[in-house]
C-alpha cells in the first residue's frame, strides 16, 4: 500500500491520490487501507515518512568541510535536488492537512533528516546570533528555492530554465551570491 501510494503521488501528484487507486494497485480490498492505516492520512503519513528518510539521505550525503558557507551551499543544492527529484513526496511532507504530524515516527524521521542541516546553519551563524532565527531564515530560503523550482517558476526568472537546468547550472551561482565563500 505504501509503495502504491508513493507511486500514485510520483505519477499524478497529491491531487491524483485516492485510497481506492492505492488499494487497486496494491491488490487489496478497498477496506484494507482503513484497516491497516486508519485513514488516507495514515497512509499518506507513511509516504511522508519515506520522504523525510529520502531527504535525510540527500542531506547526509553532504560531507561537512571547514568552510561553513560552502556546506550551506552544498546542503541547499541537496535540498533542492531532492525536491525536484521527488516533487510529490516533497509537497506531501509539508502538508499538515494530509499528514499526521503527531505520529512519533514522523517527528523522529523529520528531526533526523534535518539535524545535519540545523547543525550546519548553527555553525555558519554570526557569533551571538539567535540559532532559531538563523535556522528559520536559511531553511526558509532553501525551502523557497526548492518550491519555486518544483513549481516551475524558474523559467520566468532565468531565461526559460526548467528545474533540472536551474539546479545544475544556475543554483550554484545563486547560492554563491547568498552565501559567499569563506567562513562565516
Amino acid at each position: 500500500m505504501i509503495e502504491a501510494a508513493d507511486a500514485i503521488i510520483r505519477e499524478h501528484g497529491i491531487e491524483g491520490f485516492s485510497l481506492r487507486e492505492a488499494a487497486r494497485r496494491a491488490g487489496v480490498s478497498i477496506g484494507a487501507p482503513a484497516h491497516h492505516f486508519g485513514s488516507a492520512k495514515g497512509l499518506l503519513t507513511e509516504v511522508a515518512i519515506l520522504g523525510y528518510a529520502s531527504l535525510g539521505e540527500y542531506l547526509n550525503a553532504v560531507v561537512p568541510s571547514d568552510d561553513d558557507k560552502r556546506d550551506l551551499r552544498d546542503l541547499a543544492q541537496a535540498y533542492v535536488r531532492f525536491a525536484i527529484t521527488h516533487p510529490g513526496r516533497f509537497r506531501l511532507m509539508f502538508r499538515a492537512d494530509l499528514v499526521d504530524r503527531e505520529d512519533p515516527r514522523f517527528d523522529q524521521v523529520s528531526r533526523r533528516a534535518m539535524t545535519g542541516l540545523a547543525t550546519a546553519i548553527a555553525r555558519s551563524a554570526p557569533p551571538g546570533a539567535d540559532a532559531m532565527v538563523e535556522l528559520f531564515v536559511v531553511w526558509s530560503s532553501m525551502h523557497g528555492m526548492a518550491n519555486l523550482a518544483v513549481d516551475g517558476k524558474m523559467k520566468y526568472m532565468f531565461e526559460g530554465a526548467d528545474a533540472e537546468r536551474f539546479a545544475r547550472e544556475i543554483l550554484p551561482g545563486v547560492l554563491e551570491s547568498a552565501w559567499p565563500f569563506g567562513k562565516a
